[in-house]
């Protein structure tokens, strides 16, 4: 499975959409014509109101008038589900709350190039991620999130150093701007944010130290992107030409997280964990290990042969909307979603649009350049874990 086909594929989903679309507007039209001529045939013919109302009461509905007592066993039963909803409720508020994973004494958790990240800077930042996230630290989630915050915890400075290096610099007013930003993307105000923060037990100079590493880090690809990245005309009609076999083959709309074998102790809880948590997307962006972690682990349209033959034998089995079990290639450890599936001849192909696929090829290349720069940042670093 090559990345370029990867991310070329994505398209059909997009295109698709279109289409899909104009089916359901369709469906709801027939049906509502439906209920309008079965209501003009009610009101041409005499109504049999004996037969209405033995219909109704052997009708086994929701009607207060007509429902049937629950005996004992039922009330028992749902009485039972009820506390087992209202536990597991109280439980995922309960894990919500700021958690102390590490005490009250000061440590130095690692350092990186000389800069310390201590044990009260690790609280911070589990603390914002479970605010932000709304990811619970339990038993199945709380080593990957730890594991998580550390990784993100080193790359801030990398960042952070990378960007002084080079002369980026975020401002307070650029700070101020990405903090209303972030607030209008979830749908929420600033003084939300900041109640959000402190009910989290997170001062909101960590939140915008987060910030300010990820906007110099954009600026500093940004950069980069524009001195080596170009497009030529031939890549576009290759991708296009690319596209267009594709549509001959039955192909799967999935999304993948990636662990590696040596951090993947907890992967079957977090399997578990998916089962009951339908946000794969947002798991994919804090755990996965591929580059489609952007993107919520999202593939797009996947060939057969463009999948290692293990994953091909796991999707065969899965239905639309399937998690599947861990499955191992290599060294890494795969988690599958199944999302759809094409076939050809059956489902509409949808048309090619040229600049959306040269937008998805810049797109493509700079995530990878941005894969590569951290990677480089991470290998010529000095970088020590004392806890």
């Amino acid at each position: 499975m090559t990345a370029m086909n990867i991310q070329l594929l994505f398209i059909l989903k997009r295109l698709a959409a279109w289409g899909v679309k104009q089916e359901v507007e369709m469906r709801f039209l027939i049906t509502f014509l439906s209920v309008l001529m079965f209501a003009g045939l009610l009101c041409a013919q005499e109504l049999d109101i004996g037969a209405l109302d033995s219909a109704a009461r052997s009708a086994r509905g929701q009607s207060v008038l007509f429902k049937r007592p629950l005996s004992q066993e039922e009330q028992d039963a749902a009485k039972a589900k009820r506390e087992a909803e209202e536990a597991a409720e109280k439980a995922r508020r309960e894990a919500l709350r700021p958690v102390n994973l590490f005490g009250n004494e000061l440590k130095i958790f690692a350092e990186v190039n000389g800069e310390v990240i201590t044990s009260r800077d690790m609280q911070n930042r589990v603390n914002a991620f479970v605010a932000t996230t709304k990811i619970p630290v339990t038993a199945q989630t709380k080593r990957m999130i730890i594991e998580k915050v550390l990784q993100a915890a080193v790359d801030e400075k990398l960042k952070l150093q990378e960007a002084q290096k080079n002369g980026v610099e975020i401002s307070e007013a650029d700070l101020n701007e990405g903090l209303q930003n972030f607030a209008k993307e979830n749908k929420t105000t600033v003084r939300q944010v900041r109640h959000m923060l402190r009910e989290a037990g997170v001062p909101e100079e960590v939140f915008r130290s987060q910030m300010k590493a990820e906007m110099a880090w954009s600026r500093l690809v940004g950069i980069k992107a524009r001195r080596e990245i170009s497009i030529s005309e031939s890549e576009v009609r290759a991708a296009v030409d690319m596209i267009n076999q594709d549509k001959k083959k039955q192909k799967y709309l999935i999304s993948e997280i990636v662990i590696s074998q040596k951090k993947a102790k907890n992967i079957y809880d977090l399997v578990e964990n998916l089962r009951h948590d339908p946000r794969f997307e947002l798991y994919a962006m804090q755990f996965s290990e591929s580059p489609s972690a952007r993107g919520g682990g999202n593939l797009g349209w996947v060939g057969k042969d463009q999948l290692a033959e293990p994953l091909t034998q796991v999707l065969a089995k899965m239905k639309t909307g399937d998690i599947s079990q861990p499955v191992k290639v290599g060294t890494d450890y795969y988690i599958l979603k199944l999302q759809g599936i094409y076939r050809p001849g059956i489902d509409k192909a949808p048309s090619t649009n040229e600049q959306e696929v040269r937008q998805l090829l810049q797109s493509q290349k700079t995530e990878a350049l941005a894969q590569k720069y951290i990677r480089d940042l991470r290998n010529k670093a000095v970088i020590e874990r004392r806890v």
